[in-house]
């Protein structure tokens, strides 16, 4: 499992030089759901289904906005790889919200890591990036794209650009 790590343990982590060593190539950003809608993802025996699209500019601006908030995920380090996305306990990376399937949808990058892409593996609420719909075929992520698993909003971001975050906030 990857652990979460929250913008005060980044900060620590940038300044004691060792940012690198734990988000060593990319992160998914997110908002912490909050108590409730965490309850109820871990509660759900089916993934919620959503009316419609997630709302994929209310997120974004929270991304942006509430950054101090935010927890991150590491993607992209060490050799090739394919990490899972979902609610169930078995995935990689954990997301509790009632909307993310139990299976939700893959990452994979190869070594270096120059490429890291998603795919949907044939979820509820589907898999989106910048609001365009993701299927069973990768596809690759750039820096600063809007990752939605149903209705729970990420941020995929570079360490480069983590960095730039974390000096802007620390100002």
């Amino acid at each position: 499992m990857v652990p979460k790590l929250t913008v005060r343990e980044l900060r620590a982590l940038a300044a004691s030089n060792q940012l690198r060593e734990a988000v060593p190539f990319a992160a998914l950003v997110q908002q912490p759901p909050d108590e409730l809608r965490r309850r109820l993802a871990l509660q759900q025996p089916r993934t919620v289904v959503l009316p419609g699209k997630p709302h994929l500019a209310r997120h974004a601006l929270a991304l942006v906005l509430g950054f101090e908030e935010m927890i991150a995920f590491s993607v992209g380090a060490g050799t090739d790889r394919i990490e899972t996305i979902g609610r169930g306990p078995q995935n990689d990376i954990v997301v509790e919200d009632p909307s993310v399937s139990s299976a939700h949808a893959e990452l994979t990058w190869q070594s270096g890591p120059s490429v890291v892409a998603l795919r949907d593996l044939g979820s509820t609420n589907g898999t989106f990036i910048n609001g365009a719909q993701v299927g069973d075929q990768f596809a690759i992520l750039t820096d600063g794209e809007v990752v939605s698993l149903g209705d729970a909003a990420f941020v995929y971001v570079t360490v480069e650009s983590l960095e730039g975050l974390l000096r802007m906030g620390s100002s």
